[in-house]
């Protein structure tokens, strides 16, 4: 009886101690909202921030071309013929492969 009143009394002048590690125990890894998960989600963040960089960039690429396409009608007619094998009428078109 001796040995586990002075484990108790062990116990009672750490358990403040005990309390805030046994607490932040819980708030690291057992809390649905834990540091684990909250710096995957912060990864994963940062990752979708530079796919929307990416996707923004490509969208700007293809107003500006799309601009290109509006002014320039030699352009035009250069992708058209490049692209889709278009002519005009009184033309022949020979492909090399």
């Amino acid at each position: 009886m001796g040995k586990m009143k002075d484990f108790l009394g062990r116990i009672g002048r750490y358990k403040y101690v005990i309390t805030i590690l046994l607490f932040g125990a819980i708030i690291c890894f057992f809390d649905q909202n834990n540091l684990m998960l909250r710096w995957q989600h912060r990864l994963q963040q940062a990752s979708l921030e530079k796919e929307i960089e990416y996707y923004e960039a490509m969208r700007d690429s293809s107003i500006q071309g799309l601009n290109q396409l509006d002014r320039d009608v030699a352009h035009m007619e250069r992708i058209a013929r490049e692209k889709y094998g278009m002519h005009l009428p009184n033309e022949e078109v020979f492909i090399i492969k």
